[in-house]
């Protein structure tokens, strides 16, 4: 037999409870102050971060804009530069085509053409005209392989929107004030005219003995 007397259990006091519960309630409390100060840091870094959002799409939007402007203002300037070059020039093409032998008797500055039908269009800086050979002439500030390449292409479609002058021999030229590289010479190897503008209005047709003409 089991002669072992079982111990009593202490029972908590009702200070001991009371004690507990106001901890317990304590923790809570400063467990909740917690999450709300948690909350609160939450809400300060959301609104934070969407301050910082909002400066980050108005700096890009300003960006933008200033870009645009600034895309506008050289488009401008180059339009308006391009359009001095052209009246400049007109007298010294003509000279200096009539130079090279071909009797040049008129001249058109900025001459468009549009097709509604096909949406083609093209503008011609210049034109030069005798009775059987027409010159166009394209200006530009800086010269580039691009341009040329794009000159020559809508070259392929004077004589659809210019059908007057479909009996014509039909010349290309460049002239700039500034050729990038070897574009210059990339001209003469397409076969175009190439015209070099200088800085104190002086016109210079490069001499084209030898090369074979591009010729539409």
């Amino acid at each position: 037999m089991n002669n072992m007397t079982p111990q009593p259990q202490l029972q908590p006091s009702w200070e001991d409870v009371k004690n507990m519960i106001l901890a317990t309630s304590e923790q809570m409390k400063e467990t909740d102050r917690k999450m709300q100060e948690t909350d609160r840091k939450m809400q300060e870094t959301d609104r934070k971060m969407q301050e910082t959002d909002r400066i980050i799409k108005e700096t890009d939007r300003i960006i933008r804009e200033n870009a645009r402007q600034m895309k506008e203002m050289e488009y401008r300037f180059f339009s308006q530069a391009g359009h001095i070059i052209e009246g400049l020039m007109e007298p010294s093409a003509m000279r200096m085509f009539q130079e090279k032998g071909y009797a040049i008797n008129s001249c058109c500055k900025n001459f468009k053409r549009y097709n509604k039908s096909t949406g083609k269009k093209i503008e011609l800086d210049l034109l030069l005209l005798d009775d059987t050979v027409a010159i166009v002439v394209e200006v530009k500030i800086n010269c580039t392989r691009r341009d040329i390449d794009h000159f020559i292409q809508q070259m392929g479609i004077v004589k659809e929107l210019f059908p007057e002058y479909a009996d014509k021999e039909i010349h290309p030229a460049i002239a700039a004030v500034n050729y990038d590289r070897d574009a210059d010479a990339y001209a003469h190897e397409q076969g175009l005219f190439v015209i070099r503008v200088y800085n104190d209005n002086i016109f210079s047709l490069d001499s084209t003995d030898g090369d074979k003409l591009l010729t539409f």
